[in-house]
């Protein structure tokens, strides 16, 4: 049985994992600990042991339901025959999730470890890899066949995974230099010129790189 199914056939187990997600996404994970999850989520802290073992996994089980939220934000604006506008709107929507849940999603990004415990919390960066997550892998997916079907039919796979990998970076540096606070009010700006010019580099005119954000910011408002 898969954790998600887990926590659905155990109510105590999701208010758990509902008590975490809501910590960590207004807190950090700094605010994670067995006691305060416990006392969030109107429970014992064996509750929490006997539940998933230990805080990490939890910690873990937390990301990959972002992962999988942040899925569908990258798919709310939907697939039309406008493709290049298409992967704008992903752009668009993975940076507006990111800035969202500036906690949330650092958390997806610098921690998967099942060996994390409070002894550990100054080398999260050294535990663990964001592509351990199914979801995650399956947010990449998406991005990256909105990347198919916006490049030239003949582009081979290895291509094809570089591209979307290319984007993926980009938005996800853009993303994490605006949770830090270097951007400012310049972030739109930004973000704009970063994804024409990606789309530019990748061989699509300029101008109707211009055009496809301009139509991306109108279905994304």
């Amino acid at each position: 049985m898969s954790e998600g199914k887990e926590a659905k056939s155990d109510p105590v187990r999701a208010t758990l994992t509902d008590a975490a997600y809501r910590l960590i996404t207004e807190e950090g994970i700094e605010a994670l600990t067995v006691r305060r999850l416990a006392q969030e989520a109107g429970t014992s802290t064996m509750a929490v042991y006997s539940r998933f073992g230990s805080i990490s996994a939890v910690a873990s089980e937390v990301s990959e339901r972002a992962f999988v939220d942040f899925g569908a934000a990258l798919t709310v604006a939907g697939t039309t025959d406008d493709a290049l506008a298409d992967l704008m709107c992903q752009g668009l929507a993975y940076l507006r999730f990111a800035t969202a849940n500036p906690l949330l999603y650092t958390l997806m990004f610098q921690y998967t470890s099942k060996e994390w415990a409070t002894s550990h919390r100054k080398s999260l960066l050294q535990e663990g890899s964001p592509t351990d997550s199914v979801s995650g892998r399956a947010a990449f997916t998406a991005m990256a066949e909105t990347v198919r079907r916006a490049s030239p039919a003949d582009t081979d796979e290895t291509a094809l995974l570089i591209h979307a990998g290319v984007v993926w970076s980009t938005v996800h540096g853009l993303a994490m230099l605006s949770i830090a606070g270097h951007l400012g009010g310049a972030h739109d700006l930004v973000a704009r010129s970063g994804l024409v010019t990606l789309a530019a580099g990748y061989g699509v005119a300029r101008a109707e790189a211009e055009a496809a954000f301009a139509r991306a910011e109108k279905r994304m408002e």
